[in-house]
């Protein structure tokens, strides 16, 4: 097996949990050592950022990302998965609707606010994953969580079925979303199609499935550099005493610059662009938080030395 480095965008497929296509894509590129970042439901489909090697130390950060979807639903039929996965619970009446009604409800949706995550979840419950105790049949209650809708765009609606585009914090519930608007209206409703469209800082890049994979001469070309992970971080460049001391965590004086909070951290480069890692600044000097190597050929060059962009 390779030791393999670099960021693959998959466009996951339906069908398959977001494990189960990983370990397909470990496969196809032979790499030793993978992850992936953010689960999405087996029906769902879409981006699905995967990191091999040295990335998989930057996958904890890339939980924090906003993430962009588009959503299909049906008003009047609740499951309990809320989505079309899961068996009906109810069949209610759906009230006549105007758009205007339902641009006006989903508009109500936006901004930060407390949401019930579906009991069918990966959320843990006194150890135990949600979804394992509501499939045995336990009762499930979940507190309710912070999260922030970001943007919310209604792109479709017949009266009965219904289109977003939603732009979420990290922890946001598609299917909740649906699930609440169906409620807004008391009939209730449940995600039919869903897929992810962007996770931040991956806004508008291309993705590639499976099949993308398996046809390519050369699959590693669609490789994204390991530090486009953090690519909307600021960065900066050093070189030298200073750079000999950051990878040895000697936390060399260092002031270039100054932090924007007592967490922030930086994207940290040589002068030969390398990226060395990831840094902190504090109190004059620049502490290594945590070191990367492996680098692959398609590295952005978007910071000068000793600046901050």
């Amino acid at each position: 097996m390779r030791a393999l480095n670099g960021v693959l965008l998959l466009d996951k497929p339906p069908g398959v949990t977001s494990n189960g296509v990983l370990q397909k894509v470990r496969k196809l590129y032979n790499a030793k050592k993978a992850g992936h970042t953010g689960s999405l439901d087996p029906s769902a489909t879409g981006m699905l950022p995967v990191c091999f090697g040295e990335a998989t130390k930057l996958c904890g950060y890339m939980l924090d990302a906003e993430k962009t979807y588009r959503v299909s639903a049906l008003l009047g039929v609740t499951t309990d998965t809320e989505d079309a996965d899961g068996e009906v619970l109810q069949t209610r009446q759906v009230p006549e609707i105007t758009e205007q009604q339902m641009i006006d409800a989903v508009a109500s949706f936006k901004g930060q606010q407390l949401q019930r995550p579906p009991i069918y979840s990966a959320i843990k419950k006194q150890g135990v994953r949600a979804y394992k105790l509501a499939r045995e049949g336990r009762e499930v209650e979940l507190e309710p969580r912070l999260i922030n809708v970001v943007e919310a765009t209604l792109t479709e609606f017949s009266g009965t079925t219904f289109s977003l585009e939603l732009r979420v914090s990290k922890g946001t519930y598609i299917r909740s979303i649906v699930r609440d608007i169906g409620e807004h209206f008391g009939c209730g409703a449940h995600v039919t199609n869903l897929r992810r469209l962007a996770v931040s800082p991956f806004d508008g890049n291309a993705m590639f499935s499976l099949e993308d994979i398996q046809a390519a001469g050369n699959a590693d070309e669609f490789l994204l550099a390991v530090d486009q992970v953090i690519a909307d971080w600021r960065s900066i460049a050093i070189d030298g005493d200073i750079a000999f001391r950051f990878r040895n965590g000697s936390k060399p004086e260092y002031n270039a610059i100054e932090a924007n909070s007592a967490d922030e951290l930086f994207r940290v480069y040589n002068a030969d662009n390398q990226f060395l890692g990831l840094g902190k600044v504090a109190n004059g000097r620049l502490e290594t938080v945590r070191l990367i190597g492996g680098q692959i050929d398609n590295q952005t060059d978007n910071h000068v030395s000793g600046q901050v962009q």
